[in-house]
């Protein structure tokens, strides 16, 4: 059987008259975010004291910090980048399956290294681990381990491959720190970790692996940079509820009260003015993770916004949100060479290359999970054993077949 669309008419018909009131809803309310952002732009002590006094009453809010002294602040980007090495890391998996034939799971981590002015070729490269041992694909309650925890491995693989990379390049350039690396992951640069009491240990634990990777890239003079593509927070939304309330009005129970102004927004929409190249001012995020980052570390991570956009090209908007280490963002010489490198490298689409091609060395297909088991499945004959699915996965294969 397929599936039958004549059935659907009706309701593809209702969620498109949904989808158009809800785009009508947004536009305007991202509308007065616009407008209230150019009526109230500056930063004074009074915002930031309202900012402190949101996120002592309601710890989960999920708000930030300006650090510059206006939430209006746009900066062009270098028309003529400089020599700067590009180091990116993407990683993919193939995450347990219980139906298969035995239970594995595999990372692979792809990478490349662009030397802009070199002349040189771009290195590439990608490193494909298999694990099957029992204290690899089982938890400590025999269970096998989750998506989740998988996931956490693959990122722990790719910011540890851009902390080799950089210090490998430094040492290639003899120690020279006039030409700027630059090192990108795809993604934010903390893990996203669910806070749970039970896993404080877990969590730590992730938090502090990424705090040492980030360490050796600051000994080699890198610049750590975290990219977020159609960012989905609302970060800076989330200062701007605070703006006409008083600070003595600022509470708990008015806060859940109140309720988010801009509930369903994101900052996507706040950033719009952002013309094709410039980037937002910085701001200190407020999360769970980033309070133990900061707690753990003595830092903080910074985040912007830049429209990847090209002037010309036909594209208006390509908002991303880029992270850095506070001891970056400290330094504009070094977010300026990264905000040339990253948006000149956004050709010919509004999307850094060099994580294009890490993802695409990464990537794991269905047609290369086939041949994997089919290979497994060959070694486990020659050692004795007959590979077999589940009567479920056989099955799905049968009924699932064109």
């Amino acid at each position: 059987m397929t599936l039958e669309l004549n059935r659907l008419t009706g309701q593809v018909d209702a969620m498109g008259e949904k989808l158009a009131q809800r785009r009508e809803n947004t536009a305007r309310r991202g509308q007065e975010a616009r407008q209230l952002l150019a009526a109230r732009p500056e930063v004074d002590d009074e915002l930031r004291a309202k900012i402190e006094a949101a996120r002592k009453y309601d710890e989960w809010r999920r708000g930030a910090m300006p650090l510059g002294d206006r939430l209006d602040e746009a900066c062009p980007p270098n028309p003529d980048p400089p020599e700067v090495i590009l180091i990116a890391a993407d990683g993919s998996q193939i995450f347990p399956d219980r139906h298969a034939i035995t239970t594995y799971y595999l990372i692979n981590t792809g990478t490349i290294v662009m030397r802009r002015g070199s002349g040189s070729a771009p290195s590439t490269d990608s490193a494909p681990e298999i694990f099957f041992e029992d204290e690899d694909v089982y938890d400590d309650e025999g269970q096998v381990v989750s998506n989740e925890e998988i996931s956490l491995a693959r990122g722990r693989r790719e910011i540890e491959a851009l902390a080799r990379l950089a210090e490998q390049e430094r040492r290639a350039l003899g120690g020279d720190t006039s030409v700027p690396i630059v090192a990108l992951v795809d993604g934010p640069l903390l893990p996203w970790l669910r806070p749970d009491p039970q896993r404080n240990d877990r969590i730590n634990e992730e938090i502090d692996f990424v705090i040492r990777q980030l360490e050796r890239l600051r000994a080699a003079q890198a610049i750590p940079v975290g990219y977020v593509d159609r960012p989905g927070s609302g970060f800076v939304l989330r200062i701007m509820e605070l703006l006409d309330l008083r600070l003595d009005q600022i509470e708990r129970d008015t806060l859940r009260q109140q309720g988010y102004k801009f509930a369903g927004l994101t900052d996507r929409a706040l950033f719009q003015w952002l013309r094709p190249g410039e980037r937002s001012g910085f701001f200190n995020p407020y999360s769970n993770a980033h309070d133990r980052y900061y707690s753990r570390s003595g830092e903080r991570i910074a985040f912007a916004y830049v429209n990847m956009a090209h002037a010309g090209r036909g594209e208006e908007m390509a908002l991303a949100r880029i992270e850095v280490p506070g001891w970056v963002a400290d330094r504009k010489d070094w977010l300026d060479a990264a905000h040339a490198a990253l948006y000149a490298n956004c050709v010919p689409t509004a999307y850094p290359y060099v994580l294009a091609r890490a993802h695409e060395l990464a990537l794991v297909s269905q047609g290369d999970k086939g041949e994997l088991e089919r290979l497994l499945g060959q070694v486990m004959m020659r050692n004795g054993m007959m590979p077999e699915i589940s009567v479920k996965a056989s099955n799905k294969l049968l009924t699932g077949a064109r």
